[in-house]
């Protein structure tokens, strides 16, 4: 069956009210790439940026690299008189025989031997100079003559021998002192020697 009605009109759709068009997303856009960066600096840039690296790198390898370790100083030398070791070991007449050493350090150097009491003389076998390397000892032969009798102490609480020594580190001037067979062996020999006062030459 065919209706006929009234005729309605027609409008068609205003387009300013569209729907708005949704933004597109952006997936995967690529970044400048380093070259497009180096290229785009002035060059200036470009300058200032390759010095800083290569300063960078240069103190990057300074502090990786291994360093020679500084060498220890060595200790330095004793003094001699601290080292040099005089030992008494007996007599014959007007003879006095020694042993010197050196414990350690350098080689030590006797300049000279002189009695304790300036009366008396020395002559030194062998004699000086007379080197003394370490843990070698040498033997040493001292002869003792009398310069004046009537000047002669007359007692003898203690006999000594000064000795010049000199290694690497100084030059000293050390007394050794003797007790006992020393100072017996001297005052024998004085009595032996003098006339006069040997009645009063005398041991404390």
């Amino acid at each position: 069956m065919t209706g006929i009605g009234p005729v309605e009109p027609y409008e068609t759709a205003d387009d300013s009210h569209s729907p708005a068009a949704h933004p597109a997303d952006v997936v995967g856009a690529d970044a400048p790439r380093p070259y497009e960066r180096w290229s785009a600096l002035p060059p200036r840039g470009r300058r200032l940026l390759l010095a800083g690296t290569v300063a960078v790198a240069a103190v990057a390898g300074a502090l990786l690299l291994p360093h020679p370790e500084r060498p220890v100083p060595a200790p330095p030398d004793p003094w001699p008189a601290q080292v040099t070791h005089l030992t008494y070991e007996g007599a014959r007449g007007e003879t006095f025989r020694f042993s010197v050493r050196v414990d350690h350090g350098t080689t030590v150097t006797i300049g000279h031997i002189r009695a304790g009491d300036p009366r008396l003389t020395v002559t030194a076998t062998p004699g000086p100079p007379l080197d003394i390397t370490p843990d070698t000892p040498r033997a040493l032969t001292v002869r003792i003559a009398v310069r004046d009798c009537s000047a002669l102490p007359r007692a003898l609480d203690m006999a000594y021998l000064d000795l010049a020594l000199t290694n690497r580190r100084a030059r000293e001037l050390h007394s050794f002192i003797f007790v006992d067979r020393y100072p017996h062996d001297l005052l024998t020999l004085l009595r032996a020697r003098c006339a006069q006062p040997r009645t009063e030459l005398t041991q404390r």
